[in-house]
């Protein structure tokens, strides 16, 4: 793609790049946040009594993309994987309240659910929710750095819960992270994820949609592909602090025009990957995510 365009614009080139090469990582312009902080929703589901079973405790994320279509499609792959708890993220569109979608579809599930609303867009909540099929408790909401960005800003929040598998405790931290911010600026928005998980001594699992677009961001707003590679960079930061994700050479997750992208994930910590995957799903740009883990509450 490059050699193409340089030649045809080699001085249009040459000046984009020099201006990304001068430009501050914190290119995104902060500002005091708009968001009003908002509390959380949560659903208690199906209670079942629980022992150990020192099963595989499988866990998925999906970007929703902010279409209620994908209620029908997330029920059919929660059944079809077997799925144990999920990460959502643009849970919501402008006909459907974030929290009215997701409690039907807990509600349908059995599940219990916990949904942090982010953003109002045409009068109704859209956010970030998890799902599961055991209960939930500790449910924190923590907002994360918010970025004035020459169009389309978003409130961004982190959320967490505790969920109480058959084999013990695993903490949860939920995210959904700025598109058009560099790397310095992704790893600053994702602390909030590690102060969510706090003091919590066991299993722990960070994911959702981190948007870790392999570019380099100019003035928020024009994209220098592979200039930039933020995948490495969250991921060598995370492993830093002790998260470690299966998802490194698996397909990409975002149905980005010309470039796909890795941008989904899970993080573990004090939990096991045994298997892992990416589904497509229909009615949304990005693709599911899915691991069967094995929570370290027990020796190996």
């Amino acid at each position: 793609m490059y050699p193409r365009v340089f030649a045809q614009y080699p001085t249009l080139v040459v000046f984009v790049a020099s201006i990304a090469l001068l430009t501050p990582q914190a290119d995104a312009r902060r500002a005091d946040t708009p968001c009003q902080g908002r509390p959380p929703a949560v659903g208690v589901g199906a209670a079942p009594t629980l022992q150990p079973t020192h099963e595989p405790l499988t866990v998925g994320s999906l970007n929703m993309a902010a279409d209620a279509r994908n209620a029908e499609i997330l029920e059919s792959w929660t059944r079809d994987r077997s799925m144990d708890v999920l990460f959502l993220q643009e849970v919501g569109d402008d006909g459907v309240d974030g929290r009215t979608l997701i409690s039907t579809v807990s509600t349908r599930l059995g599940f219990a659910f916990a949904y942090a609303p982010a953003n109002v867009i045409d009068g109704v909540t859209e956010g970030l929710a998890i799902v599961s099929r055991y209960s939930l408790s500790d449910i924190r909401v923590h907002p994360v750095q918010y970025h004035r960005l020459p169009f389309r800003s978003r409130c961004r929040v982190a959320l967490g819960a505790t969920v109480a598998t058959p084999d013990g405790p695993v903490r949860l931290v939920n995210v959904h992270l700025d598109t058009r911010i560099n790397s310095d600026s992704r790893i600053a928005q994702l602390t909030p994820a590690l102060d969510v998980v706090g003091t919590f001594d066991g299993p722990r699992i960070i994911g959702g949609d981190l948007n870790t677009m392999n570019v380099r961001w100019v003035w928020g707003m024009l994209p220098l592909f592979y200039l930039s590679r933020q995948s490495d960079a969250v991921r060598t930061w995370m492993s830093s602090r002790g998260f470690d994700t299966p998802f490194t050479d698996t397909p990409p997750t975002l149905r980005f025009p010309i470039v796909p992208m890795r941008v989904d994930w899970l993080y573990l910590k004090d939990v096991e990957p045994l298997a892992w995957g990416v589904d497509h799903m229909e009615f949304s740009d990005h693709r599911g995510i899915w691991a069967h883990v094995d929570p370290k509450h027990h020796p190996l």
